[in-house]
């Protein structure tokens, strides 16, 4: 098993050099060894030149030894725009482990989910659409998880090399109100209302997805991250 061998170490380089550390094995799918063989974003590269994925997953809770996703959520994006027609919610066949408080949140219903795909399948179209890009997320650690609690399942890596960066970490870091600490809440939908952006009527991991790429669109602009000397993926990936 590929374990964590570079988890401490100072280097932000650590999940390239992990990727090109994994040995491949031939009955991987075809999606997975794709994306380990593509490499991950130079760290040095600013914030413009980057292609992005944000993603949301909808979750029946939020232990990954127990609870399992339901849905995942992406769109592609640069910071020049962001293409609707990229945005896509891939629903996974877990209806089983719907709980009452989460399809009260996410609608998500055992009869939806019978349509689902299997968790192997929903997963392969993420890393197809993840390689070469680096992934957004609003609280990103909750879907770096599930992820690499996947990873480890199927194809015993307990790291997912990739880049993340993370909305929540942005406003906390570079933000007034984030470095004052007089946001009330850093809710994917009360950060939008705080940037004056509308909230989505339905939720869903594809709309928190597309919420989440506005999001960073805006706090790009707003908190001038371009005009910040020296700022590339490295300076604020999570």
């Amino acid at each position: 098993m590929i374990r964590r061998m570079f988890k401490g170490t100072e280097s932000h380089s650590a999940s390239e050099e992990l990727r090109r550390s994994v040995e491949f094995n031939e009955n991987w799918p075809d999606a997975f060894k794709e994306y380990m063989s593509q490499p991950l974003a130079d760290l040095d590269t600013p914030l413009n030149q980057l292609e992005y994925l944000a993603i949301d997953f909808e979750t029946s809770g939020l232990n990954v030894q127990k609870d399992k996703i339901l849905s995942i959520g992406m769109v592609e994006f640069t910071l020049d725009q962001i293409e609707l027609s990229n945005s896509e919610e891939v629903l996974i066949d877990n209806g089983e482990y719907i709980k009452a408080e989460s399809a009260k949140i996410n609608g998500l219903t055992p009869q939806a989910l019978a349509n689902g795909v299997p968790l192997e399948q929903g997963m392969e179209r993420l890393l197809e659409r993840a390689k070469g890009r680096v992934i957004l997320a609003h609280s990103c650690n909750i879907e770096k998880s599930f992820i690499e609690a996947f990873l480890e399942q199927y194809y015993q890596l307990d790291v997912f090399p990739a880049y993340f960066i993370d909305t929540i970490h942005i406003e906390k870091r570079f933000s007034y109100a984030g470095k004052t600490g007089t946001h009330k809440s850093y809710q994917l939908n009360d950060m939008r209302r705080h940037y004056k952006l509308p909230n989505y009527l339905e939720h869903s991991a594809g709309s928190d997805a597309l919420s989440c790429a506005e999001l960073f669109l805006v706090q790009y602009k707003k908190l001038k991250l371009g005009h910040i000397k020296g700022m590339t993926l490295k300076k604020i990936q999570s």
